[in-house]
């Protein structure tokens, strides 16, 4: 309303007149030849303020009083009952039951009550049945481990997984900043086209490359098998040393992959209903993902190698997969191994139930 010069000029005359807001104001439209000039209210409080920041301006630019917070001790006390009562309340709920903006919930939130926002892992839900299974199985690995000087490293953890050639969006980190909406949509197929690879880890490396074009059966799944026995009983040196493992898919669990994997791997096979067929080897777990290499590390590194890279056509997503496979070193799937030791324990001590939010 009034500029710099004219606030400087009201304040000046004022005091120099005495704080007589009447002469103030003739002063003030004689100077600037203006018909009317602030009225007292005006001129009174725009001295007090001087007196009181040192400024003429609006804004908070050389402000030197103290600014209005609302990190006050009550508030923060009344942001703290209310995540105690309700902890997974969004930030937008807090502020409103509060009173306050989200700016100083933000500040009361992360300075005040050093609180973070974690995300929430979500598991496939294991039945009793199972928890006792899964018990059952980490003691007697860690049994064979800790007293018969069992290596986990000459099992080969085998599982297969679908890649998808449009890989996985991550809607969170999609933005698009500019000075008007673009409208952007990207079109994304209902049915993306896949391709489904098999793959075996152990602590000498990875045997992989196999890919499954259609869907996995009894019959196809022995023949890949096939190829995994020629590759493996070349690597090995030691004939007859190492174990076989598999999960519990339906077309693993018939006879005839029973009677390929009982020719091959006789009582060294650890495969959901194995026993009961030959009398031999060690039941895999069902619902147990959180123990095999290739779930819990396997297929997420490749993922994460494989779909930045944007293949075009399924061959190029299969170059691509191979080519990450053989980027992992030796070293790394070694490490991999021995983290299934520290799981297997870990497994026993949450009595069987989900663990992998303390796995380090």
């Amino acid at each position: 309303m009034y500029s710099i010069e004219q606030r400087v000029f009201l304040v000046l005359e004022y005091r120099r007149l005495k704080e007589s807001p009447t002469a103030t104001r003739r002063s003030f439209q004689a100077r600037f030849n203006v018909p009317k000039g602030p009225d007292a209210k005006t001129i009174r409080t725009l001295f007090a303020k001087f007196q009181r920041t040192g400024s003429v301006t609006d804004d908070l630019v050389g402000n030197v009083g103290r600014q209005q917070t609302a990190v006050t001790p009550e508030n923060v006390a009344t942001v703290s009952g209310i995540i105690q009562q309700n902890p997974m309340s969004s930030v937008r709920r807090i502020a409103s039951e509060a009173g306050l903006k989200r700016s100083s919930m933000q500040k009361i939130l992360r300075k005040s009550l050093h609180m973070f926002p974690f995300k929430i892992q979500t598991h496939q839900a294991i039945p009793v049945r199972a928890v006792q299974q899964r018990v059952d199985f980490a003691n007697q690995m860690l049994t064979m481990i800790d007293s018969e000087g069992f290596d986990v490293g000459c099992i080969w953890f085998t599982d297969e997984a679908h890649f998808h050639l449009n890989g996985i969006v991550n809607k969170q980190n999609w933005r698009f900043w500019g000075s008007e909406n673009p409208y952007w949509c990207e079109a994304k197929p209902l049915y993306s086209p896949n391709v489904t690879e098999w793959a075996a880890v152990c602590s000498r490396g990875i045997i992989g490359h196999f890919f499954i074009g259609e869907t996995v059966t009894s019959e196809r799944y022995v023949a890949i098998l096939e190829q995994f026995v020629a590759t493996q009983q070349v690597l090995e040196d030691r004939p007859r040393t190492e174990w076989f493992m598999q999960d519990g898919a339906r077309p693993h669990r018939t006879e005839q992959v029973f009677r390929f994997l009982d020719e091959y791997f006789g009582n060294r096979v650890i495969a959901l209903e194995y026993p009961k067929f030959t009398g031999a080897g060690m039941d895999w777990p069902p619902y147990t993902t959180d123990l095999t290499p290739c779930d819990y590390f396997l297929w997420g590194t490749l993922k994460d190698i494989v779909y930045p890279k944007h293949p075009a056509t399924l061959d190029e997503l299969e170059s691509a997969i191979c080519v990450a496979c053989e980027s992992i070193s030796v070293e790394t799937v070694r490490n991999v191994m021995a983290n299934f030791i520290l799981r297997l324990r870990h497994l026993c001590c949450a009595n069987g139930v989900h663990f992998e939010n303390i796995v380090m």
